[in-house]
């Protein structure tokens, strides 16, 4: 799992150094809770990033669970920081949270000089950039395929399909919208209209797309995600129709 806080470049140039730290260290603190009550590790920061590894150093069968758990505590805990935030400095204070399962090289890693229990692997890379989009698609939290079909109890939105830079592969990605016991019917009404529009958009079926958007932005009208593929629809409807087009969408930066 992999955390930052958004703009926080921009946030830090409002700041002296003293506040700044001031600032982090509250973050911090009620993140690093948020990650120890799930009996996750904080292998280190990054800046205003948070790393941390689940399953290590001792088996958890239920993972994957917790990690999304704590993604969503993250959100519902970041929420009164930001209320003090904006009355101390009028600014916005918001994290993203990238989520990837899979297996990695773990232990005590390093120089001889200094060494650090930490993680290494393609499975770390890809949760680092699922962070990252997290900003693209307009959501809180970015979740990979493989995590998902291991956190069944949560209702999952797919976001797209995509080929992250250096990799050859493309995942599928997830915002978990609720634990499935409080999902309402018309969010339901809403996931079955948006996986026929996935379904359409794939096909490049540009027409169908465009009714099943209409009837995605009567129900939730001010979605970032829906605005984005509006516009992918608009520019892509213009193109000849590609049959070895796989639908993933490729980002060439990190």
């Amino acid at each position: 799992l992999f955390t930052d806080i958004r703009s926080f470049t921009t946030i830090s140039e409002k700041m002296n150094a003293q506040e700044l730290v001031g600032l982090l260290n509250e973050y911090f603190t009620e993140m690093v809770g948020i990650v120890m009550n799930e009996d996750g590790v904080v292998d280190k920061y990054i800046g205003d990033a948070i790393m941390a590894l689940y399953n290590v150093p001792l088996e958890a069968p239920d993972h994957a669970m917790r990690a999304v758990r704590t993604a969503l505590e993250f959100q519902e805990r970041v929420r009164p920081l930001a209320e003090r935030f904006a009355a101390r400095h009028g600014g916005q204070l918001a994290c993203g949270v990238g989520i990837h399962t899979g297996d990695a090289v773990v232990g005590t890693i390093g120089s001889e000089q200094r060494l650090e229990y930490t993680a290494i692997g393609d499975t770390i890379n890809l949760g680092s950039r699922l962070e990252g989009l997290s900003k693209v698609y307009g959501v809180d939290i970015v979740v990979s395929e493989t995590t998902r079909k291991l956190a069944p109890d949560f209702a999952w939105q797919e976001l797209d399909r995509v080929r992250v830079k250096g990799k050859e592969q493309a995942v599928a990605i997830f915002w978990p919208v609720a634990p499935q016991e409080r999902l309402e019917k018309a969010t339901t009404d809403e996931l079955k209209t948006w996986a026929a529009f996935l379904k359409a958009y794939r096909a490049q079926d540009w027409d169908q797309c465009d009714v099943l958007m209409l009837n995605l932005q009567r129900m939730n009208a001010k979605k970032y995600l829906y605005e984005l593929y509006s516009e992918r629809v608009a520019s892509m409807r213009l193109l000849p129709f590609d049959p070895d087009w796989d639908g993933a969408t490729n980002f060439e930066t990190k």
